[in-house]
């Protein structure tokens, strides 16, 4: 498999490197504006000239089967359209983009097209998730019941340790917790439970030494189609006690509590009269960890197999779940999900 990679940024550099490891993934172009930060990848990377570009449309001619488009969220889409216009599948970092109207609009736009369009939500592929999600959809754990889940950024009251949330581009997102954080958990939930959310319900506030508009805290309720709940705590701008990004998981099922946080794996606490087991690890499934497994289960959807990897509405599920802890915490109601995805 062919890519066009477009951007380098610290994520873009990072991306070089699952692409270099697996051996089905051939770098066809990479493509910066920043003509110096070209010359150091060609030379990092040891990449030909023809390899190299700082013109998109030069590089969308070079023969390749996907663009994988590394750019600030708000350039995610008008990069993803040109691309698809060139006949040329997309793998976008995830989000799709912070603007929950022009999501909409582009699914929209894509609908009937041959080309197509994922999102690489790498949070999928933890070891862990998968080992829970073989337990509850097995016998091991029995049935899945309910979720807490906790995130902390920790650091200081320092407002210069919080300065990275209003840099550049990132000053002018919609809302960095809900749609370039917590979207990794929203996405993590939906994977683990099997269902989609009906209705959310959220409170949102911003401590005193935020430096945004907020929410930088939220409460989240999440109710799943299939019965399950899960509640969420996430602090961006919190002080102390960092949990990492994916966060600190409790999942109760009928064969007792799960834990899952980071350092100490998965802890399974049984059921005193029918106590649970963890599913072993080789027997989870799981494709390669973070971006690996993306590479993995993007080959398996490019020749048209079964595929975890989120495409344009599976990730567009997500995404409305974002918005839809926005507009709880503004209008103070209970948003059901339905409102949102309706064409």
């Amino acid at each position: 498999m062919k890519i066009i990679q477009v951007g380098y940024g610290y994520w873009g550099e990072s991306w070089m490197q699952f692409i270099a490891d697996d051996p089905d993934t051939e770098l066809a172009a990479l493509v910066v504006r920043n003509g110096e930060k070209l010359r150091l990848a060609k030379e990092k990377w040891n990449l030909s000239d023809d390899q190299c570009f700082t013109d998109y449309d030069q590089a969308l001619a070079v023969e390749a089967d996907l663009v994988l488009i590394v750019l600030p969220h708000c350039e995610h889409i008008p990069f993803a359209r040109r691309a698809v216009l060139a006949g040329k599948d997309v793998l976008i970092e995830k989000p799709l983009c912070d603007d929950f109207q022009e999501a909409k609009d582009f699914w929209r736009w894509m609908a009937g097209r041959k080309e197509r369009v994922f999102v690489s939500q790498n949070y999928r592929y933890r070891q862990e998730l998968w080992q829970m999600r073989r337990g509850f959809s097995g016998e091991e754990l029995g049935a899945l019941q309910f979720i807490q889940l906790t995130y902390r950024a920790g650091m200081t009251t320092d407002t210069r340790e919080h300065e990275w949330n209003i840099q550049g581009w990132r000053g002018r997102q919609v809302n960095m917790l809900c749609y370039e954080v917590c979207i990794h958990h929203f996405d993590m939930l939906r994977f683990l439970v099997g269902a989609d959310v009906r209705r959310v319900y959220c409170t949102g506030w911003t401590p005193a030494w935020g430096l945004t508009d907020g929410p930088e805290s939220i409460f989240v309720n999440l109710e799943f189609e299939n019965g399950v709940n899960a509640q969420i705590a996430a602090h961006g701008c919190s002080v102390g006690a960092p949990t990492g990004f994916f966060g600190n998981w409790q999942v109760q099922g009928a064969k007792g509590l799960l834990c899952w946080t980071a350092g100490e794996g998965l802890v399974l606490h049984p059921a005193a009269d029918h106590p649970g087991t963890i599913p072993d690890a080789e027997s989870c499934g799981l494709p390669g960890f973070d971006r690996a497994g993306v590479l993995r289960e993007l080959h398996r959807a490019m020749a048209g197999e079964s595929s975890t990897l989120p495409d344009l509405g599976d990730h567009l599920r997500s995404l409305a779940i974002s918005e839809a802890v926005l507009r709880s915490t503004r209008e103070r109601r209970v948003v059901g999900m339905a409102e949102l995805l309706q064409d």
